[in-house]
């Protein structure tokens, strides 16, 4: 009876009116002392109420039902699925839908959804994983400054892969409780490729002269971030398993006195104990070193380059760099520089390579306000 008047009076009514009366009709299912027919029956406009045209109707069900543990889960259903400003209110805060339903609706990629989803107060492990995966920038941000959130590093690193390059997502991650080393290089690394795109695109420089200085600033920025971490040996094989550690970067860790990351370096690449390595590395003029420095996968035409900046390494008593490894060691440079005299055409490349740390270096040092013949003046 209450289905067919109410389908007869709304034919005719103005579309607010439907609004207010849908929106009396939903509260009075939730809270009103019906019969149980009544009640079906009021559940019954409620759900023919979905097919009106006009959008305030199904907004005001929305809001009424929108955060009852007992809506009635199809009415729900439909309506997260309906247009953004009726969905909105029951994907944020509808209790009866489920973490596989928000996954499916997250993965519809619409962004007003997406937001809701992640704003929630409580956001599962596996619904804030799916909406790393796929979520927009806004979304993942949201997710981010949401303390119901429960997020894995896992997941945090996959938002920090796709949206690294976005300032408001880049600086919620930074501000998350659980970052790590391994999260501040994959954002460093998001910034350098959107720079080094943004660079080429505009012409300034060529695009392999962007991408190599983005990698350089990478390697320069990565010993900063090691120098964080108190396990060197899981750093490298972070940066081992996502194709980004490299012989340039070992060399740059040990002209820049991180003799700990360079160690790591050969103990995680070559599978050796780290108390074995460091006895090798102490005696790099043997064969010992030679196989290990082999097994870590390093190019043998480099052996040299990396025996003199050892030597260099041992007059001065192997010590660390004094601005926590990141600094290259001018004098380093140019003793490993020094080994590259006369050698063949397969160390150009990394001839090349120590040209531009001789420039850098030099550049450190006229920052720093000194030179090496200051400092051996002074003693």
């Amino acid at each position: 009876m209450i289905v067919e008047r109410y389908l007869e009076w709304a034919a005719a009514a103005p579309a607010h009116l439907r609004a207010e009366a849908a929106g009396a009709l939903a509260r009075s299912w939730l809270h009103g002392d019906l019969e149980p027919q009544v009640r079906d029956e009021v559940e019954a406009v409620l759900t023919r109420s979905l097919d009106d045209p006009n959008i305030a109707v199904r907004c005001a069900i929305a809001e009424a039902l929108a955060a009852s543990p007992e809506a009635p889960h199809a009415l729900m259903l439909s309506l997260a699925q309906d247009a953004a400003d009726v969905a909105q209110p029951v994907l944020a805060r509808s209790p009866v839908l489920t973490d596989i339903e928000l996954v499916d609706l997250v993965a519809l990629g619409e962004l007003r959804a997406q937001i809701a989803i992640a704003g929630r107060r409580v956001v599962s492990g596996p619904l804030a994983a799916a909406i790393a995966e796929v979520g927009s920038a806004r979304a993942c941000e949201t997710l981010l400054r949401n303390p119901g959130a429960r997020l894995t590093r896992s997941a945090a690193a996959r938002m920090a892969e796709r949206h690294g390059g976005d300032g408001a997502v880049r600086d919620a991650l930074l501000a998350h409780d659980e970052v790590g080393v391994e999260l501040r290089q994959i954002l460093m690394r998001s910034v350098a490729q959107a720079l080094s795109a943004f660079v080429a695109e505009c012409g300034w420089l060529r695009p392999d002269r962007a991408r190599r200085a983005a990698d350089e600033a990478c390697d320069r920025g990565a010993l900063a971030i090691a120098a964080q971490s108190d396990d060197a040996g899981r750093f490298v094989r972070h940066l081992s398993e996502r194709g980004e550690f490299s012989p340039s970067l070992a060399l740059r860790a040990l002209l820049s006195g991180n003799l700990a990351l360079f160690e790591a370096s050969l103990a995680t690449l070559s599978g050796q104990p780290a108390r074995r390595v460091a006895g090798f590395v102490r005696d790099f003029e043997g064969r010992g070193f030679e196989a290990l420095y082999r097994a870590a996968g390093f190019p043998i035409s480099a052996l040299p380059i990396f025996r003199a900046a050892l030597a260099a390494a041992r007059e001065a008593g192997f010590v660390g760099s004094a601005l926590g490894g990141a600094a290259l060691s001018r004098r380093m440079v140019e003793r490993a520089l020094s080994a590259c005299e006369g050698a063949d055409a397969d160390v150009e490349a990394m001839r090349a390579l120590l040209r531009r740390f001789a420039a850098e270096a030099a550049r450190e040092e006229s920052r720093r306000g000194f030179e090496p013949s200051h400092v051996a003046r002074a003693a």
